[in-house]
């Protein structure tokens, strides 16, 4: 589905339709080929959503879903009503759920709200973490599920 606007005489503009978009990765990034991008002025609402990104996601704007992905970074104006299943986890937003992840780092602007399970956790000065941490040592307790339960049973039925 494409959207088309009409052309502002000041500029050129490329209208892109309200999914997730795929930005190619910064010169000099390390070696990750692109990032998926949820855009401060997109929300993802409904019941029972599950987002998932093989790949390095960041979400700028407002998801009630649980995400799964290998890299999670939630920007400073997101809010994330959800579960969170990443191998690395940046929050500068607000999550409202459970993180499940390798590595979690709560960045000084970020608010959670729920329990935290990680094999590292750093929370930086002036985060808010209202919720319980537990330390985990074996990694397949909080692995992010990166294919849908679909794709899993055609893969092996």
């Amino acid at each position: 589905m494409v959207f088309q606007r009409k052309p502002d005489p000041k500029k050129s503009l490329t209208v892109v339709p309200a999914e997730v978009t795929t930005l190619p990765a910064p010169a000099g990034s390390s070696g990750r080929a692109a990032e998926s991008v949820i855009g401060k002025d997109m929300s993802i609402e409904g019941q029972s959503i599950t987002v998932r990104c093989k790949g390095s996601l960041r979400v700028n704007g407002a998801i009630a879903a649980d995400l799964h992905c290998a890299e999670l970074v939630v920007g400073e104006q997101a809010v994330v009503n959800g579960s969170i299943a990443a191998d690395s986890v940046r929050v500068f937003g607000q999550v409202h759920g459970a993180i499940l992840g390798a590595h979690v780092v709560l960045h000084p602007s970020a608010q959670v709200e729920g329990d935290i399970h990680s094999q590292t956790l750093t929370i930086e000065q002036g985060a808010s973490f209202d919720g319980r941490s537990r330390k985990v040592t074996n990694a397949a307790e909080i692995a992010p599920q990166l294919d849908s339960p679909d794709a899993q049973a055609h893969a092996y039925g």
